[in-house]
């Protein structure tokens, strides 16, 4: 199952299982408060058979002088016994105290709290398999769309490769003819289109694939060349040591061409992209764009805070970044830009 899977069976089950088990409870709560309401009817029953001379066992019978205080066919306790003053038959001056061990009262409260108790357990148990028998059957139809959605999405994305193969091999032939800034574009265009069906094949996987080693300076200079082609009136920075690391590579130009495209897109004419790795292993990818309005939501999946883009590549972005031990942090200003620190230490081969 799939993680969305996953969380909406959870949700599910949680949601039913804990409304059907706080319904139980009410009910047993209910039931052992009436239960302890009849322990106490029938010990006064048998109370009053006891006063009229019948000997029950853990009974005890006295007679008492009458006293005013004293108020008839009412419990009394204490710390040894639970009593009920009746009417003497034998003297109108004397009443007949009839007494109930606390001791066989506790017993007989913790019998009944027992039973409940069982009766509760045994409730849950059932409820338990309810619960995941439900949520089951209610994630189908879900799980279904899921499905059908994923391999939409396949197909469009290898129908994709015919056109864009198509459209690579013709520009490659061009190129060797002509030589012209506007060829460049398409090309960064194409290889745009590509890094977006790069994304969407990887959100479709979530499987971390092999690592390897490699260097960081190629790889983030080799990429900032791709981005160039789509982006030419951006400008770009670069202080990056030579240093390697151990991680899956293609997640981690993912990451690497996810936010470069966006410090880019998002950036003002003639605007800079300032890339920065030194010895705190923190990589800093600074644009001078117009900011993000809302830097918590922005790795939500879906979110976009323009109409451009589809709103997965930041999700993405993080995505990869915790399966790969990367630690991330986001500051941006409205109107100044936006600053992406993902903190590689985990993955520097000293």
């Amino acid at each position: 199952m799939k993680k969305v899977e996953i969380e909406s069976f959870i949700k599910s089950f949680l949601l039913f299982f804990i409304s059907l088990s706080s319904l139980i409870l009410f009910l047993v709560y209910q039931s052992h408060k009436n239960s302890i309401h009849n322990l106490e009817d029938t010990i006064y029953s048998q109370m009053q058979i006891a006063s009229l001379g019948s000997n029950l066992q853990n009974f005890k019978k006295i007679t008492v002088p009458r006293d005013k205080n004293i108020v008839l066919n009412t419990f009394y306790s204490d710390n040894q016994d639970l009593s009920v003053y009746f009417v003497s038959r034998d003297s109108n001056n004397s009443l007949t105290k009839i007494s109930y061990p606390v001791k066989s009262l506790d017993y007989d409260e913790k019998l009944i709290f027992k039973q409940s108790l069982e009766k509760f357990l045994k409730s849950l148990i059932i409820i338990f398999i309810i619960s995941i028998l439900f949520s089951a059957y209610a994630l189908y139809p879900y799980k279904r769309y899921l499905k059908l959605t994923d391999e939409f999405i396949k197909d469009i994305l290898h129908d994709f490769n015919t056109p864009i193969s198509t459209m690579r091999l013709n520009l490659s032939l061009l190129k060797k003819k002509i030589n012209n800034k506007n060829l460049q574009r398409i090309e960064g265009g194409i290889e745009t289109v590509l890094n977006l069906q790069n994304n969407l094949k990887e959100y479709l996987e979530n499987d971390i694939k092999k690592s390897e080693k490699f260097n960081i300076k190629e790889i983030i200079t080799q990429r900032v060349e791709f981005i160039k082609g789509a982006f030419p009136y951006i400008h770009f920075n670069m202080d990056i040591e030579d240093k390697i690391i151990y991680c899956y590579k293609d997640g981690f130009i993912r990451i690497i061409d996810n936010i470069l495209s966006n410090a880019c897109k998002y950036n003002k004419k003639d605007g800079t992209v300032t890339i920065i790795f030194k010895n705190d292993n923190i990589l800093e990818i600074q644009d001078t764009g117009s900011g993000i309005k809302k830097p918590k939501k922005i790795f939500n999946r879906f979110y976009k805070e323009t109409s451009r883009g589809l709103g997965i590549g930041l999700h993405l972005v993080q995505k990869l970044s915790k399966k790969m031990q990367i630690s991330l942090h986001v500051d941006s200003q409205i109107g100044i830009g936006t600053t992406f620190k993902l903190d590689l230490s985990k993955l520097i081969l000293n």
